[in-house]
């Protein structure tokens, strides 16, 4: 899927996606390495695969590995070592990211992905990397814009149907799961499903919007596994927060509840939902967050016309202003605090942003970012591949159905009933999100389609077409303009 090799003229790089493709290719699609990987991919009784052993002793680490790890180590050892120096990447700097706890499984994912796909551009994972669950309907707020229009009572999965869907998922090779809603605190089975999973060694996280944690409760998140919480947060005064969520004496809750978070050892990311009506305080957010707040990152979600958030269509942004949003955000990377969106342009931006004052750029992205020294560059921005959705990731909602986005609500499957691997590797929804070369309008004729690939939600929620333009894009004014016809037509 996509040669990219002219794509992007203007990033200057030695090695192209192809010319990685190729290496990569060189090393993972010959029999012998195929063979190998079959068998590393294997997982022991605590469901680790001799992938992650091998990664461990590659760092050094003394913990004892199974033996037939420690045979094949020398091997190893070799391949990881060509497979660092074809990407360009400094060993060192490739150890130090193994010291995430998550890394080894997610690193152990991609070449499943090799083995399963092939080498592929963007990159498509040997099973989500990463799992949203809404674990329940179940909300104790009112939010204007809830793609799941929670606060209803629907039919959810039992405790041990949540228990059985999270061995699925680790079965599959899932590495990071993150437990939404709703509100997940009051999702039966939360606990139990967050102790197994630091168990089974899960980058634990849960999106919330704080308000019922308490100084108890940010302790026992802890203890029980909680790396990272994402809080909502959508202005830096009450006023147009609890305006927002829909309850009077939200925000005081909410940043009783991320110092709570804080003082018990939580990363902290504060997500604010920007719209044409709050946009314009983020550079007050960002400050409230980084100097007041003390969180760890601010995440601007991009709006989406989805669930209860259709009623408020018309507080979409233009381009324009999404790209001016952006802007501020790309600014206070560059300047040294995480600041990151949801919205896949913040690649674009980001790059641009960091070409146009001279500094080594960021490859910015929902989940990570990467400062590349690397005169591969170029080609890592676009092995990323921006959206995520279906890609690298998956959603999972309380009844056990998924789809490929929590945003985009097209349901594949159901995780106990259908086989969840296979689903992964043959959905045909699936697939075609994959592949950018499907893609229309705009998008379709971008030289940035395979860095960004546009918001395949919001394609979907204005259009009905999952393959259709991003209207959220300055690249894409003509499918802005349709969109805004659907909105002066909605209200």
């Amino acid at each position: 899927m996509g040669d990219v090799s002219s794509k992007i003229p203007t990033i200057g790089r030695v090695a192209t996606a192809r010319d990685v493709s190729r290496g990569l290719r060189l090393f993972s699609e010959n029999f012998i390495t195929r063979a190998i990987l079959g068998f590393l991919l294997r997982r022991d009784e605590r469901k680790r695969t001799y992938i992650e052993h091998l990664l461990s002793l590659y760092r050094g680490d003394s913990a004892k590995a199974p033996l037939a790890a420690r045979l094949i180590y020398p091997l190893f050892s070799m391949y990881m070592d060509a497979i660092l120096k074809k990407f360009g990447v400094r060993k060192s700097e490739f150890l130090e990211m193994l010291d995430m706890p998550y890394s080894r499984k997610i690193i152990a994912n991609l070449l499943k992905g090799f083995k399963l796909f092939g080498v592929r551009i963007p990159f498509t994972s040997g099973a989500p990397i990463l799992v949203v669950w809404d674990f329940t309907y179940r909300c104790n707020l009112k939010c204007k814009h809830c793609y799941a229009s929670a606060g209803i009572l629907l039919p959810e999965m039992t405790v041990e149907e949540r228990l059985r869907a999270l061995d699925i998922m680790v079965d599959a090779g899932v590495a990071m799961l993150a437990l939404s809603g709703g509100e997940p605190l009051l999702g039966p089975g939360f606990w139990e499903v967050l102790k197994r999973g630091k168990d089974y060694g899960l980058y634990l996280a849960m999106a919330t919007n704080g308000t019922l944690i308490t100084d108890d409760v940010a302790e026992r998140l802890a203890k029980n596994g909680l790396i990272y919480a994402q809080v909502s947060l959508d202005s830096p005064t009450p006023e147009f927060h609890d305006e927002f969520r829909g309850v009077a004496g939200a925000w005081e809750k909410t940043i009783r509840g991320i110092k709570n978070l804080k003082k018990h050892g939580i990363m902290v990311e504060v997500s604010m939902t920007i719209t044409k009506k709050n946009y314009q305080m983020i550079p007050r957010m960002l400050e409230f967050v980084r100097n007041e707040l003390k969180a760890d990152l601010l995440m601007a979600f991009n709006y989406i016309p989805v669930g209860r958030g259709r009623d408020i269509i018309e507080w979409d942004m233009s381009p324009e202003e999404r790209w001016e949003a952006l802007t501020w955000l790309s600014k206070e990377l560059y300047d040294g605090f995480p600041a990151a969106s949801t919205a896949p342009q913040y690649a674009v931006v980001a790059y641009e942003y960091g070409v146009a004052k001279g500094y080594n750029p960021k490859i910015a992205g929902h989940f990570y970012t990467i400062g590349m020294r690397s005169s591969r560059f170029g080609s890592m921005l676009e092995f990323l591949g921006g959206c995520g959705a279906g890609r690298v990731y998956l959603a999972l909602e309380p009844n056990g159905d998924i789809y490929p986005c929590v945003f985009l609500r097209k349901k594949i499957g159901n995780i106990l009933e259908d086989d969840f691997e296979d689903l992964w590797r043959t959905n045909r929804f699936l697939e075609e999100l994959r592949n950018r070369d499907l893609l229309k309008g705009e998008c379709g004729t971008c030289k940035y389609k395979y860095v960004c690939g546009g918001c395949r939600a919001r394609a979907y929620n204005y259009f009905g077409d999952h393959l259709a333009s991003d209207p959220g894009c300055i690249y894409a004014k003509k499918s802005w303009e349709c969109a805004l016809k659907l909105i002066i037509g909605q209200k």
